[in-house]
């Protein structure tokens, strides 16, 4: 395996945070996802020469993306040619068996149109019987993580049997295995299987894994060492490190209660009848003490409106307000018209919360206490995930890349906002458990401190009817001085996805795209220079911190 930092020191982690922040900025950005992985341990490999712990970096890196990513072809191609002097003759074979299964042979066209039409029958029917033959592991390479999020636990299970797993490649199915159970299994399945890995094949991802599962299995002591003994051999994991200091120092919610009075939540909905009937019955039997709750019929023609006027008795008397509007105005009209409430406006914070997520009996608390620790900042949000299995991640910490750096999604737009999603969809292990400042945090859980909102402005009625008009607001709030945190350690679980997933016609992506371009001509490249500058001092004055406070914590553990 590889080996850990040696004589783990506070001097020496200053000086591999003081090394990264001058020649590879972005690395503060996070260390989860893939395109952003790939490109670290690039930079990482071009200093390596000069500096050691950078050369631990890239060689540590390349070997976790290719354990998060068995099956990747690029991945395991890099994972050798950077780790093949150390790596044991187990993981050689398995590294130079996925090299060696391209997919230039496979109709690739077809066999996605397959995937994307998601008809299971269909999938049982023509993908089955090609993974029994012999370029079976070049089919299931391909189909592994559509097959999974697919919600249906008995077709990636038994596409996996189906392949025809040569002696070499057992440690493959089981990690895959791993993997599967611990989407859909229970915990004590998934740690009894992740003890037949080999730790010398598998040895980073598996000691995340059982980190992972000992949390939410409850055994906060249990989990965090082990966690805190792999982030010593690997301080160039951001999040390992954010999430270990977050364990570490929890932020303390009692008694953040009293203040609920000052809380407003905000609620609005169209034609949304049955989902928005189970927010608010899980929102009454949440601890929210004496918030008042505002819900916003949005010109609804199904049950909406009679949901909304039957939810109050779900409250306490005088706490819950049903307002209607004859026709749908749009998110930004219908979130402005509840901020216009005079006791909103009154209020010190306003909680917008879709009309369709599934909350944590605490979440308030978590949000008032995440506040309250990091001075009132301009807002607050969480962690966003699906719900049900597998758990997916619809959105985390959100930053902006300096302008030009991307390349443009609409053709003949120079997109100069071009905001880092650090989790982009990838399923949830817990690697975004954690809470620190951000440029943006996610609307469907968004807790807005109503001074900012008085001095910065409402949400901008230009883009209606949706989409990133919640994105813009905390733009411009950040621009008046406000700071933003996500609260990672709160998750929230999000029935549908964000209005671009699916916007699936002309019509929608249109108007997607307009609002994209609103977007881009409201802000002057001063302007996002200014917020990309924000940004990343309040990132680095974060993780200098707190990596500094882990130094002394784990110095002699």
């Amino acid at each position: 395996m590889i080996a850990a930092t040696n004589n783990f020191e506070p001097e020496k982690i200053k000086a591999f945070i003081d090394t990264v922040k001058n020649y590879v900025p972005l690395w503060v950005m996070g260390t989860e996802e893939f395109s952003h992985q790939n490109g670290l341990v690039n930079v990482f490999q071009q200093l390596a020469a000069a500096n050691p712990q950078l050369a631990q970096a890239s060689t540590g890196l390349a070997m976790l993306v290719w354990q998060q990513n068995p099956l990747d072809r690029p991945s395991a191609i890099r994972c050798l040619g950077l780790n093949d002097s150390w790596c044991p003759p187990a993981m050689i074979k398995i590294l130079q068996t996925i090299i060696d299964t391209p997919l230039s042979d496979i109709p690739v066209q077809d066999l996605d149109n397959l995937l994307q039409a998601g008809d299971h029958t269909l999938i049982i029917r023509h993908l089955f019987p090609l993974l029994r033959g012999a370029d079976g592991l070049s089919w299931l390479t391909h189909s592994w993580d559509t097959l999974l999020r697919m919600g249906n636990a008995e077709l990636p299970r038994t596409a996996l049997d189906l392949v025809n797993w040569n002696e070499n490649l057992i440690q493959l199915k089981q990690r895959l295995k791993v993997q599967y159970n611990f989407l859909y299994g229970s915990i004590e399945e998934t740690l009894h299987d992740l003890e037949e890995l080999d730790h010398n094949i598998w040895s980073m991802w598996q000691d995340y894994i059982r980190s992972e599962l000992l949390l939410r299995a409850g055994q906060n002591e249990d989990g965090m060492a082990i966690l805190a003994q792999l982030w010593k051999g690997n301080i160039w994991n951001l999040n390992w490190g954010q999430k270990l200091h977050s364990l570490l120092n929890p932020i303390d919610a009692s008694n953040v209660l009293d203040q609920s009075d000052e809380v407003a939540i905000l609620l609005y909905s169209w034609n949304n009848g049955r989902l928005i009937e189970n927010t608010l019955k899980s929102l009454a039997a949440s601890n929210i003490g004496n918030a008042r709750v505002f819900a916003l019929n949005n010109g609804s023609d199904d049950s909406t409106g009679q949901v909304v006027n039957e939810s109050q008795y779900l409250f306490k008397q005088g706490h819950y307000k049903p307002i209607h509007l004859q026709t749908n105005v749009g998110a930004p009209p219908a979130r402005n018209w509840l901020l216009a409430e005079p006791e909103v406006r009154k209020s010190k914070w306003a909680v917008f919360l879709d009309d369709d997520v599934e909350i944590e009996k605490n979440w308030l608390e978590e949000l008032l206490a995440t506040a309250k620790a990091y001075g009132n900042p301009g807002a607050v949000g969480c962690r966003i995930t699906s719900t049900g299995a597998p758990r997916s991640l619809q959105s985390a910490d959100y930053h902006l890349f300096p302008p030009g750096n991307g390349t443009s999604q609409i053709e003949g737009l120079t997109e100069r906002v071009m905001v880092f999603d650090s989790c982009r969809n990838g399923f949830d292990y817990g690697q975004f458990s954690y809470t620190r400042p951000a440029i943006h945090v996610s609307g469907c859980c968004h807790m807005l401190n109503m001074e900012a909102v008085h001095q910065c402005g409402d949400f901008d009625v230009r883009f209606n009817p949706t989409q990133f008009d919640d994105l813009e607001r905390d733009l411009r709030a950040t621009l008046g001085g406000y700071e933003h945190i996500y609260a990672g350690q709160l998750r929230i679980g999000h029935i549908q996805h964000s209005s671009l997933a699916k916007a699936s016609n002309v019509r929608s992506m249109a108007q997607v795209f307009g609002n994209k371009i609103k977007l881009e001509s409201k802000y002057s490249g001063h302007d996002l220079n200014v917020l990309f500058g924000k940004d990343m001092t309040m990132l680095w004055q974060d993780v200098e911190r707190k990596w500094k406070e882990l130094a002394d914590n784990l110095m002699h553990r």
